[in-house]
C-alpha cells in the first residue's frame, strides 16, 4: 500500500496539469458567443451536480481505484472533443466529460490518499502531507500555466493536447493504484442509507455550519477564476499591458496566482496552527470577497496583482479542513459526504452563473460595463451570504479544532 502513498502526489500533479485553464475563455470565445461561453460553463456545473453524488456512492460501493481510473479517462475523452471544437455542441459534449472528470475524482482523491495513508500506518501526518501535495498541484498547475500561455499565443488549440499527455499519465498511474482496504462494516450500504447518513453527519455541530462555509467560499472563488480572462483580455490596450496578447498574459497571470498559492497550500497547516483555524477561516473568505470587490470596481493593470492572490484563501483553508473533517466521516460514507459537498457547491455556483447569462444581452462582446456589472452582482450576493454565516461562527467555533 506504500506503493499508494509514493504514487498519489504524482497522479495528482498529472490529473490536474490542466494546461488550458489559462486560455479556454479565449479559446470558447473565438468559436461561440459570450452568452453560449457563459451556458457552456453553466453546463458543465449541472453536469457536475448530476455526476456528484452517484460518483461519491460508486467510490464508496466499488472502490477508489475505479472511481480514479474512470475521472482520468473522462479528463482524456475531454480533451479529444475540445480538440475538435467545431460547433457549440461539441464543447458541450467535452464540457460533460470534464464534469465527469472533476466529479469522479472529487472527495475521492482525498479519502484514496487518506485511506492508503492509514494502511501504512500513517494517518497521523495526513495533514501535513495533504498540504505537501496540494503544494505540488499547484505548482504544477503554475508550470501548466505557463505553458498554455506561451502555446495559446500561436494557437489555442494547442494546449488542449498537451493536456491530453498529462491526462494519459494519470490514466497509467491509476492503473497502478491498489485499492485500500476496508472492513466488511465500512463498505456501503443503499445509495438512499449513504445520503440519511451524510445529513446526518451535517445536522451535527459543526459539520453544519462547515458545510455552508466550504459553499460559500467555493461559490465566490470561482468568480474570479471564471471572469478574470475577459479582464485581461480588456486590458490589452492599456498602457502598462499594451502589445502583450491576452492568452500569455493570462498563462503568467495564472502561474503566479499558482505559484503564490503553492505557498500557502505548504504552509496552511503552520499557519493555521499558528494563528487558529476560525481565524484562518474568517481571514479566507473577507479577502475572497475583497478580490471580488476591487475587481468590479475598477479597470486597471495595477489590480493584475490583487488577481495573483485568488489562489491563496482555498489553498490556505483545504489541507486543515480535510485534516479535521475526514477521520471523523465513517469510511463507507466518506466519498459521498464530499460529494455532497461538492454538489451543494457546484450547484450554487451554477445557479449563480444562469442568473448572471439574463443579465447579458443576446450576442453581446465582452466590454467593461457587462464584466463590471457581473463582479457586483456576484460581490452583493457574497455579501448577503456571508453575514448570517459569521453571525453563527461563536456558537460553533469551540469545535473548530484541528
Amino acid at each position: 500500500m506504500n506503493n499508494n502513498v509514493k504514487l498519489y502526489p504524482i497522479y495528482q500533479v498529472a490529473v490536474h496539469f490542466i494546461v488550458w485553464m489559462p486560455v479556454f475563455f479565449l479559446y470558447f470565445s473565438e468559436l461561440v458567443s459570450l452568452k453560449q461561453v457563459v451556458f457552456l460553463e453553466a453546463i458543465y456545473y449541472i453536469s457536475v451536480v448530476i455526476l456528484e453524488v452517484p460518483s461519491g456512492y460508486f467510490s464508496d460501493a466499488i472502490g477508489r481505484r475505479a472511481t480514479l481510473i474512470i475521472s482520468a479517462m473522462a479528463l482524456f475523452l475531454a480533451c479529444g472533443f475540445y480538440l475538435i471544437g467545431n460547433s457549440f455542441w461539441v464543447l458541450a459534449i467535452a464540457q460533460i466529460c470534464f464534469a465527469c472528470w472533476m466529479a469522479f475524482q472529487s472527495g475521492t482523491n482525498t479519502v484514496f490518499y487518506y485511506e492508503s495513508l492509514k494502511d501504512a500506518k500513517l494517518q497521523s501526518e495526513y495533514g501535513d502531507r495533504e498540504a505537501a501535495v496540494n503544494k505540488y498541484v499547484m505548482l504544477g498547475s503554475g508550470l501548466a500555466a505557463l505553458i498554455g500561455g506561451i502555446v495559446g499565443t500561436y494557437n489555442l488549440a494547442w494546449p488542449y493536447a498537451i493536456t491530453l499527455i498529462a491526462a494519459l499519465t494519470a490514466i497509467v498511474i491509476t492503473f497502478l493504484f491498489k485499492e485500500p482496504s476496508r472492513t466488511a462494516n465500512e463498505q456501503a450500504k443503499t445509495i438512499f442509507n449513504q445520503l440519511k447518513q451524510t445529513i446526518g453527519y451535517l445536522k451535527t455541530a459543526p459539520f453544519g455550519w462547515l458545510f455552508s462555509y466550504m459553499t460559500i467560499i467555493y461559490v465566490i472563488a470561482h468568480i474570479p477564476y471564471e471572469f478574470y480572462q475577459p479582464y485581461l483580455q480588456l486590458l490589452e490596450n492599456q498602457t502598462l499591458t499594451s502589445g502583450m496578447e491576452a492568452p500569455l498574459i493570462s498563462g503568467f497571470i495564472y502561474a503566479l496566482a499558482m505559484f503564490i498559492g503553492a505557498w500557502a497550500a505548504g504552509k496552511s497547516m503552520a499557519i493555521t496552527r499558528r494563528f487558529g483555524f476560525v481565524n484562518v477561516l474568517v481571514f479566507s473568505l473577507l479577502f475572497m470577497l475583497a478580490i471580488v470587490g476591487l475587481l468590479g470596481i475598477y479597470l486597471h493593470p495595477i489590480l493584475i496583482s490583487i488577481i495573483l492572490f485568488r489562489s491563496v484563501p482555498r489553498a490556505l483553508i483545504k489541507a486543515p479542513l480535510h485534516a479535521l473533517i475526514t477521520p471523523k466521516i465513517g469510511a463507507g460514507q466518506r466519498a459521498t459526504f464530499y460529494s455532497i459537498i461538492s454538489l451543494i457547491g457546484r450547484l450554487s455556483f451554477f445557479a449563480c452563473l444562469f442568473l448572471l447569462s439574463w443579465f447579458i444581452p443576446k450576442n453581446q462582446l465582452t466590454d467593461w460595463p457587462t464584466i463590471s456589472k457581473l463582479f457586483i452582482i456576484c460581490l452583493g450576493i457574497g455579501v448577503i451570504l456571508c453575514v448570517p454565516l459569521l453571525a453563527l461562527l461563536k456558537r460553533n467555533s469551540t469545535k473548530l479544532k484541528l
